[in-house]
């Protein structure tokens, strides 16, 4: 009977952390400012780090003071092999602006830039890529929100449809 309540207790203590739900949020913001692409990626901790265990098979403890010092190059390459963005048959690379914890310390603000995007063309074919944990949840969803001048769009990615195209008017 004590290792029936034993073995209980250690299957609830773990799923006191683990959250039902597996969703990723990504805005990509044409700053007309600066002539750049801003992208915002925001994930839960947990699944960051479970995907870099998969891939890097060490724990980053990001947001902690025992988080490692290679942790951002880490991200930063799991989330360029994993989204892609693709303006007019053009791949432009991004590069990491930062990250930043959030105040409910569940999740994380992933920050990339697209520096002098150069947006002339009336109408843009869009070309997006995102398998963000798809690798280690069968139910994931990521949500891309696109504000590109007047266009606004919402997609959502699944597990079935990791990549989409879109056109956006920029007159």
């Amino acid at each position: 009977m004590k290792i029936n309540v034993l073995i209980f207790s250690i299957l609830f203590s773990f799923n006191l952390f683990a959250h039902d739900y597996h969703v990723s949020h990504t805005t990509v913001f044409y700053n007309t400012s600066s002539n750049s692409i801003e992208i915002t990626i925001k994930v839960a901790i947990e699944d960051l780090e479970l995907a870099m265990l998969e891939h890097e098979a060490k724990k980053l403890e990001i947001g902690t003071v025992n988080e490692s010092v290679i942790s951002n190059k880490l991200i930063s390459n799991y989330v360029n092999k994993n989204f892609n963005i693709i303006f007019n048959d053009v791949i432009y690379e991004y590069r990491w602006v930062g990250k930043e914890i959030s105040n409910n310390l569940h999740d994380v603000y992933l920050y990339f830039e697209i520096v002098n995007f150069n947006q002339n063309e009336k109408l843009i074919l869009l070309n997006l890529k995102n398998s963000i944990f798809m690798d280690i949840s069968f139910d994931q969803k990521n949500i891309v929100l696109i504000d590109i001048d007047e266009s606004r769009h919402n997609l959502i990615f699944t597990r079935d449809l990791k990549n989409q195209s879109i056109y956006l008017n920029t007159e």
